[in-house]
């Protein structure tokens, strides 16, 4: 039995980790947390001072490999990229509407950057883990993955995203079909299920969302940085295929 240290244990030292929708909310912070503990975290988003366009596979391809020539692997690869709007209250935006009126346009967009980008990231980018006989996918899902969405919370005539509600159980079958086929290549799958953040949210939307979990409480953004670590280095050598869920057990009730 190897005795690792806890450092060693939870180490992501040295490893070059694409990012996803890094410059996102969450993207942003575990970029950030990447980056403080040593680790090469590089943003594949369309709004990053280098763009990439997640849902063109040429593109994804040619940074991919930029990437392999620059830091000589890709070890970790972060979906975190998404379309989740953030609650206002107003009325205005589309992506609240009522299910039945919900544009088809939209759901063929966000479908398309919160799942089939993940799909295409992860299609341009194994073979290079493949390659190279090592790597570590971790998808971020949310806890409307796996429960449905309790729309009494949100301001009248608004519902929770269905669209993006969607894209989330999609990716955990997205995941389990990548560990699946990637276990072989010593390459680990897994998902990240967290609950949701308050970011400046309005109190009355916090409080009815709060009062849903155990912890009567939104997460802050750098309460998942630990589960990050784990999915990404050794802590997790023996998981593949699974869902970490951390929601403040509300998917527990």
């Amino acid at each position: 039995m190897n005795n690792y240290s806890v450092n060693s244990l939870f180490s992501i030292e040295g490893k070059t980790a694409i990012i996803t929708g890094g410059s996102g909310l969450l993207g942003q912070e575990i970029s950030r947390f990447l980056e403080e503990n040593g680790a090469i975290p590089v943003n594949f988003d369309i709004n990053a001072a280098h763009p990439v366009d997640i849902c063109d596979p040429d593109n994804v391809g040619s940074e991919a490999k930029e990437v392999i020539d620059n830091f000589g692997s890709i070890d970790v690869l972060i979906h975190a990229a998404a379309m989740n709007p953030k609650i206002d209250g107003d009325g205005k935006n589309p992506q609240f509407a009522p299910y039945e009126q919900f544009s088809l346009d939209l759901w063929d967009q966000e479908i398309r950057v919160n799942l089939t980008g993940a799909y295409i990231c992860t299609r341009q980018i194994a073979p290079l883990m493949m390659k190279q006989k090592s790597g570590i996918i971790i998808f971020i899902a949310s806890d409307l993955g796996i429960i449905a969405p309790q729309n009494h919370i949100y301001p009248d005539g608004e519902f929770k995203d269905i669209a993006y509600v969607t894209s989330k159980s999609g990716m955990l079958g997205l995941m389990r079909c990548w560990a699946s086929y990637l276990s072989p290549h010593n390459i680990r799958v897994n998902a990240l299920v967290p609950g949701g953040i308050d970011n400046g949210l309005p109190r009355d939307f916090v409080k009815k969302n709060a009062s849903l979990n155990m912890m009567n409480r939104m997460a802050n953004k750098h309460e998942y940085n630990g589960a990050i670590a784990f999915l990404a280095s050794d802590a997790s050598s023996y998981m593949t295929g699974s869902s970490l869920i951390i929601d403040g057990g509300r998917t527990a009730w």
